[in-house]
């Protein structure tokens, strides 16, 4: 993690950050204002980056907690969300050592915005392991992702994959591919998965 942390970081310092300032997804928006809308609840956003997801859900009264593993994210996402003039609490965390930090558990709510599909295999079961115990039974995961192998950078994910990774303990309840990639030829796949 330290050389994927180093990457990022300086890929942040150069400001090439193409994964930032893309439109919400839909299965967030639909969770949070749709029409059958849960209420507000703790939330957990997993490489956060600059913070966008995490600000929308304060707006919208969740108890946000937002982790990421580059400092540079996090100062700009306390920055944007200083703007917004909400609250989220914001840390830097190993999405693989969750239970080492000081991230909590019991969520509601567990963002992934591109964070698992740039994993390796043992960080990708240190993940289900960490994002698992820090879930209870209902928690919705949104899990977003390049498919696998479509693209030079992240490894990526497929629907089976998910089905395997997240078997033990977990739902699917949605796999989309949705419209959020500026490259047509790199879709993001959206999944919504319940804790059991």
């Amino acid at each position: 993690m330290d050389l994927q942390r180093l990457a990022f970081g300086v890929m942040y310092r150069l400001g090439f950050t193409p994964w930032d300032g893309h439109r919400l997804p839909s299965a967030l928006t639909e969770m949070v204002e749709g029409e059958q809308a849960v209420s507000p609840g703790k939330a957990l956003d997993i490489g956060c980056g600059t913070g966008d997801m995490s600000i929308y859900l304060a707006k919208h009264k969740w108890d946000v907690t937002a982790m990421d593993f580059v400092d540079a994210a996090l100062d700009r996402a306390r920055a944007k969300t200083d703007s917004a003039g909400v609250k989220v609490h914001y840390l830097r965390a190993d999405v693989t050592k969750l239970s080492e930090s000081q991230v909590g558990t019991g969520f509601d709510l567990i963002l992934d915005g591109g964070c698992l599909h740039g994993l390796t295999d043992p960080q990708r079961q240190a993940y289900v392991r960490e994002v698992s115990g820090v879930a209870r039974t209902g928690t919705r995961l949104i899990l977003l992702g390049f498919a696998e192998g479509k693209r030079r950078g992240p490894t990526g994910f497929n629907q089976p994959e998910v089905e395997r990774r997240f078997a033990s303990g977990w739902r699917l309840l949605s796999a989309v591919v949705t419209d959020l990639s500026t490259e047509p030829d790199s879709p993001i796949h959206c999944y919504v998965l319940e804790r059991t």
